[in-house]
């Protein structure tokens, strides 16, 4: 993703604060190569972080792909399981061909299949690449399958020629393009929501967060068999304030969409100290089950509306940002949050009844990246949908360089790390 800022919930740290008036705080993976580097920022020990290496715990090293159809799929192998241990030691390293991403969404397939959609990616083909730029510009979406234990990754284009999973409609290479929201599997079709981002000119400053910004919702319509979209279409509230569908889950009567601005540029809520941010608000629609492409009815201080301004936030807190990401086990509603994203440094674990809440916190704990905080941040967990054999629940949060400079240098310094917590009472 983009730019970071500091630590702290409503202010910078003082190290922090001190880059970033240098001009020297970093960028994370979201830049693109054609957009010049943030300034480096004081350089790393060596000794503390790893070099980068082609070695695996459980993935091949480059895989077995295939080009046709448009596409690129390549086998990267299987794990010993799906337990947040393996996954953390398998994503350490490169998955095959990939050797820098963040911001994993999962989906069901059926059958035993999952869809993973990440966010900013980088492939190396050929082996050997030492540093993120060394085999060409990253996508801005990319495709897991997962069969059982196995990976499969799968973008369009060629091996030189990279293309997104999903090129959505009226992109424009350099200007805009789509990231992916949440999604529901309903009978034999899957359903995602897309948030079509651009490029934000003028780049917000040092500390005030992303090179990019939403402007409008999407819906696509896939075959979970073959993954081909069947359609791709502005979803029926196409607005960013919320987005609609930046997460989704269903009971059995209704798919709920759950809204959050994912608006990250602070530069355009007047900066960093011009806060608390629409970031921090989540809200709630929802639609008969499995029924996504219909006008949702919106939650209200008291019950349902069909008019989105009489929406009221189902949760509002912190300074810069709250995207919640709830998912149901059984009939308990468990969400993961970062507070603060890039600018905080604790993740919390909320529990509610019903979607709409009350939410309440059960856990708040600060996270420790692979690397140690000052040399990396952390943003945007999401809930493993399956619940550990230990009866704990797994968390993927992705991390990054605090200095974009030193990510480009250490692939290792630019991949989602895995952790396990206790259930929620």
């Amino acid at each position: 993703m983009g730019c970071v800022g500091g630590r702290s919930g409503r202010r910078l740290s003082a190290a922090v604060l001190a880059v970033a008036l240098a001009g020297q705080l970093g960028c994370t993976g979201s830049l693109s190569s054609a957009e010049p580097a943030a300034e480096a920022g004081q350089a790393v020990a060596a000794s503390s972080v790893p070099a980068p290496t082609s070695a695996t715990d459980g993935f091949d090293v480059l895989g077995t792909t295939v080009v046709a159809n448009g596409r690129v799929t390549t086998k990267v192998g299987c794990l010993k399981d799906l337990s947040a241990t393996t996954l953390e030691a398998a994503f350490r390293r490169r998955v095959g061909p990939l050797i820098g991403w963040d911001n994993p969404h999962i989906y069901p397939l059926g059958n035993g299949r999952r869809l993973w959609l990440v966010h900013d990616s980088y492939l190396d083909y050929q082996g050997g690449a030492q540093t993120l730029h060394d085999r060409g510009p990253q996508i801005q979406n990319l495709a897991f399958v997962q069969q059982g234990t196995c990976f499969t990754l799968i973008h369009r284009g060629t091996q030189t020629n990279r293309l997104n999973f999903e090129p959505g409609i009226g992109a424009v290479p350099g200007t805009s393009f789509f990231w992916p929201l949440g999604g529901a599997l309903h009978r034999s079709r899957l359903q995602i929501f897309w948030g079509k981002m651009e490029y934000s000119v003028p780049r917000p400053g040092p500390g005030d967060g992303l090179t990019r910004h939403p402007v409008s919702t999407w819906l696509a319509t896939y075959n979970p068999k073959t993954l081909e979209r069947v359609s791709f279409e502005r979803a029926p509230n196409a607005g960013v304030f919320p987005q609609y569908g930046f997460a989704v889950e269903s009971t059995t009567q209704h798919t709920y969409l759950f809204g959050n601005s994912n608006l990250l540029n602070l530069d355009r809520e007047g900066g960093f100290y011009n806060g608390p941010h629409s970031a921090t608000k989540m809200y709630l629609a929802r639609v008969p089950l499995g029924r996504l492409e219909v006008a949702p009815s919106y939650r209200t201080a008291d019950g349902w509306s069909s008019e989105a301004s009489d929406a009221v936030p189902i949760s509002s807190r912190f300074f810069v940002e709250n995207t919640m990401q709830p998912r149901r086990f059984g009939d308990r509603w468990i969400s993961v949050a970062k507070v603060d994203g890039f600018w905080g440094s604790d993740v919390v674990i909320d529990v509610a009844d019903k979607p709409w809440g009350p939410w309440r916190t059960v856990r708040r704990f600060e996270h420790q990246t692979r690397y140690g905080n000052d040399i990396m941040n952390s943003y945007q967990p999401i809930l493993l949908p399956w619940v550990q054999r230990s009866g704990q629940l797994g968390i993927v949060i992705s991390e990054n360089a605090r200095s974009w400079p030193e990510a480009v240098a250490n692939p290792a310094l630019y991949r989602p790390s895995v952790m396990s917590v206790p259930f929620p009472p």
